[in-house]
């Protein structure tokens, strides 16, 4: 399935974790520029209730279900980012879903006239959403800036070096972007022009 594509220009933000991808989203959005985020698509595939969910109980067990019958995210997270090739299946469950709900929501704002529609997925890539997508923006801040944001967030720092382990590092989102936007600041910055 292709993400619809048209007059509508459609943007994929992405980065590493706490690069700050949700803090331009919020500008964005205060400039009135749909966008949809990744993570919450993720949140409604998996729902109680949902054919994903019950995939994933049918490949995993019930113990990533909470008490309530709920995906534990958290849980989960810590799990499949310890054990890749359980990411793996997790990914080839809920990826499919993912994309063709973000489909059906770029097609929605373009016809009703949308201009510029951001998509922002951290696996932007692993998703297979890059080929279409029309430019891709980069998030990006230093390590230390990144662990200081996730560690007011509740998160460990083992957890967090966890995960950075799993990520494409920097300079591979560098290369792959048109623009590269800095989140040190009280305010997101481009830092390099769109390369085509």
């Amino acid at each position: 399935m292709e993400l619809a594509t048209g007059k509508c220009k459609v943007i994929g933000i992405t980065g590493g974790l706490g690069a700050g991808k949700t803090t331009l989203l919020r500008q964005l959005q205060r400039q009135g520029i749909p966008v949809i985020a990744a993570d919450e698509v993720g949140r409604k595939v998996t729902q109680k209730g949902s054919f994903v969910l019950r995939a994933l109980v049918a490949t995993f067990g019930k113990a990533i279900l909470n008490r309530s019958g709920e995906l534990d995210r958290k849980k989960v997270g810590q799990w499949v980012f310890q054990n890749p090739e359980a990411l793996h299946r997790l990914n080839r469950l809920t990826h499919p879903e993912m994309r063709r709900i973000i489909n059906a929501a770029v097609w929605e704002w373009k016809q009703r006239g949308a201009n510029l529609v951001g998509v922002e997925a951290a696996v932007l890539f692993e998703m297979g959403l890059r080929q279409f997508v029309d430019e891709v923006w980069v998030v990006t801040a230093s390590l230390g800036e990144r662990l200081r944001r996730m560690e007011r967030a509740g998160w460990k720092r083992e957890n967090f070096w966890q995960r950075i382990k799993r990520q494409l590092p920097d300079e591979m989102f560098r290369r792959r972007a048109h623009r590269v936007i800095a989140t040190d600041g009280r305010k997101p910055r481009a830092v390099a022009k769109p390369m085509r």
